[in-house]
């Protein structure tokens, strides 16, 4: 993915922090998880994502460090070869409960051949993130993409 400003001097974790919801999670017995959900910004990609932290662990680590820290993932994929674009959506997952997740484009730099790689914002730093998006590109030049991009 191409960073906003090629000649910036943005750091990997350098973000800004939207806001911090305090909310709820519905668990599959019908009990409540309290959690805190945090959208932010990324400048050096232009990419604006939201994940949910438990509220225990938002109190005790706090918004800088876990903002930074998620920042810091973002932008590793928002770097990887051939991500064309990010963006965060709210979804279920397979057991109803719902997650964000970050939605990557995968594909060709004029973005004419294109597929999208769905992660769990709480498991993007994990090397199965990027073997998802390599399996994706791996598919799109079996596809017909041509393989530099």
């Amino acid at each position: 993915m191409k960073v906003t400003d090629p000649g910036g001097s943005y750091e990997p974790t350098e973000y800004t922090l939207i806001g911090a919801v305090p909310t709820f999670r519905v668990n599959q017995n019908n009990t409540t998880t309290a959690i805190v959900e945090l959208p932010a910004y990324s400048p050096l990609y232009g990419v604006q994502y939201t994940w949910d932290v438990l509220k225990t662990t938002f109190d005790v680590d706090g918004a800088k460090n876990l903002a930074e820290q998620k920042t810091k993932e973002v932008n590793a994929v928002a770097a990887a070869d051939h991500v064309q674009a990010l963006r965060s959506e709210k979804e279920q997952d397979k057991s109803g409960l719902l997650y964000n997740y970050l939605v990557i484009t995968v594909g060709t730099d004029d973005q004419a051949i294109t597929l999208d790689v769905t992660r769990r914002m709480d498991q993007l730093d994990n090397p199965a993130t990027f073997a998802a998006i390599d399996s994706t590109w791996k598919l799109l030049v079996n596809s017909g993409a041509p393989e530099n991009g």
